[in-house]
């Protein structure tokens, strides 16, 4: 069985009514038939800002295409690439996809489920692929919220304990979900919700002033299955102080503007995220520790099975707001990240958390030759201009600038922590038992090299004397397919007692 998303408007009080924007840069066929291939944006260049009261311009944007699948057997693609190309690019390379390119037809086969982006040269106006295995509809009574097919407006959605809310593959819902001291709630379908006819009106992302597509407070037992989401105003997937959440096969893509992380899990613990996809403009998955939340650690996480892209910031990231006591038992495992932004894989420990027993396993991170520079944009005038620039992102980082800058403030104008003996002035934090295993590197061609050999960078820097980071290991890096030897690596700072390097 397969099918696919197909979003129609049938209620109307005029005689306008809502149509979804067709791409005309991709025509796609599913095992014979032509199916809708739809619109979305995407950044157009990394270059990003804390937000300065207003939103990102919109010309700092591009156009991207999706489909939307759901098939439980193995399926045919048929791509027309309705512009000039030299390659074609399959993603996450991990997969191995086969595939045969007859002058802009390009046909392959997917046999599991799973999320893949088709680039033609680079990721500009690239289309998103996503095939889920399908979600069984419930009976209307059986949820709190039902989003059946056609094209649905309803705005900020607060749930309460219990409630659950269905997304069909043929729904579009426009609006964001939030949940606050809410136990047991449900999110599933294999529909799409775009969140973008949210404003945003303050900096803070902490805050429910502006939502993001999800955002949840002091919740348990959460479950968001198949759902898609986009356009984002702020961080797209919020978690603070949850417990027990699990999040399987979510999409999110489409996120452009200022400050769009992908999931952000906030002084939250039994986390697991699996078999999921996230593009994300800022940093992609992150966990944080922030004042509200101090005596909550973060803790038990998962991170698995997952394909990440990030353009601005970092791709797997513990911090950089790192407001706790512990952060431990925390495993990022079994990923593909086709961006890294800045750095692939990242320790900023900003705050007071103890930081330690984190892993990254089988993690594959792919450099390519048209990726640029990020830059921060400093001023309202300032304007992207490495666009004829190559970039070679971070690898692997460990570093701990202070989120808090001045004595009793910081560059977020937040006070420096002062609850019982945590956070105190002067108290940060450090990391220990930090494990990378089995990382895999395609290195791009067409990407510069030093004496020969591609380069490979990593960090770990203390920007505090008395602090050094200690017990961290790292075993079998491959550089497309070639086991690298530590000499091999471009360590820019390496603060580390009892470093392990195989």
């Amino acid at each position: 069985m397969f099918s696919y998303s197909e979003f129609k408007h049938d209620y109307e009080l005029s005689h306008f009514r809502y149509i979804e924007p067709i791409s005309d840069d991709y025509r796609v066929f599913l095992n014979g038939e032509e199916i809708p291939v739809y619109t979305c944006r995407i950044s157009k260049f990394p270059f990003n800002r804390i937000w300065p009261g207003f939103q990102r311009p919109f010309d700092q944007s591009e156009q991207a295409s999706y489909v939307n699948i759901v098939s439980d057997e193995e399926i045919t693609l048929e791509v027309i690439v309705n512009r000039k190309y030299e390659k074609i690019l399959i993603k996450p390379y991990s997969k191995n996809i086969e595939f045969s390119d007859e002058g802009g037809k390009v046909s392959f086969s997917l046999r599991e489920n799973g999320q893949f982006v088709l680039e033609a040269d680079s990721y500009h106006r690239c289309l998103y692929i996503f095939n889920s295995k399908p979600i069984a509809a419930p009976r209307k009574d059986e949820v709190t919220h039902f989003f059946g097919p056609g094209i649905h407006f309803p705005g900020k959605i607060t749930l309460k304990t219990g409630d659950k809310v269905y997304i069909d593959k043929d729904a579009l819902v426009f609006g964001q979900i939030f949940a606050e001291n809410s136990d047991d709630v449900h999110i599933f379908g294999n529909g799409v919700l775009d969140s973008g006819s949210e404003e945003r009106v303050c900096i803070r992302c902490y805050e429910a002033f502006t939502n993001g597509n999800l955002k949840f407070y002091d919740c348990k037992n959460l479950r968001i299955e198949g759902i898609a989401m986009k356009n984002s105003a702020i961080w797209c997937v919020n978690l603070f102080g949850c417990e027990s959440v699990t999040i399987d096969n979510i999409k999110v893509f489409g996120q452009w503007r200022y400050n769009t992380d992908g999931i952000d899990i906030v002084n939250s613990r039994n986390v697991r995220i699996v078999n999921s996809f996230v593009h994300s403009f800022d940093d992609t998955v992150t966990v944080k520790g922030i004042d509200r939340y101090i005596e909550r650690n973060c803790e038990d996480i998962t991170v698995e099975d997952s394909v990440l892209w990030c353009d601005w910031g970092r791709a797997l990231e513990i911090g950089f707001e790192t407001a706790c006591r512990e952060y431990k038992n925390i495993a990022f495992k079994n990923c593909d990240i086709l961006r890294s932004g800045g750095i692939a894989m990242d320790i900023q420990n900003g705050d007071c958390a103890q930081v330690h027993d984190i892993t990254f396993t089988n993690i594959n991170v792919e450099f390519n030759a048209f990726d640029t520079p990020p830059v921060y944009q400093a001023t309202d005038e300032m304007r992207y201009e490495k666009e004829n620039e190559t970039d070679v992102p971070m690898l692997i980082n460990i570093s701990n600038p202070p989120f808090r800058h001045k004595e009793n403030e910081s560059d977020w104008g937040i006070p420096y922590s002062d609850y019982k003996e945590i956070g105190k002035k002067g108290a940060h934090g450090t990391a220990h038992d930090i494990t990378f295993t089995n990382i895999n590197v395609y290195y791009d061609d067409a990407l510069p090299r030093e004496n020969g050999k591609p380069i490979v960078k990593m960090c770990f820097y203390s920007f505090f004397p008395e602090i050094i980071y200690s017990d961290v290991s790292i075993e079998n890096i491959t550089v497309n397919g070639e086991r690298l030897k530590k000499e091999d690596v471009k360590f820019e700072q390496l603060a580390v007692k009892n470093f392990s390097f195989k």
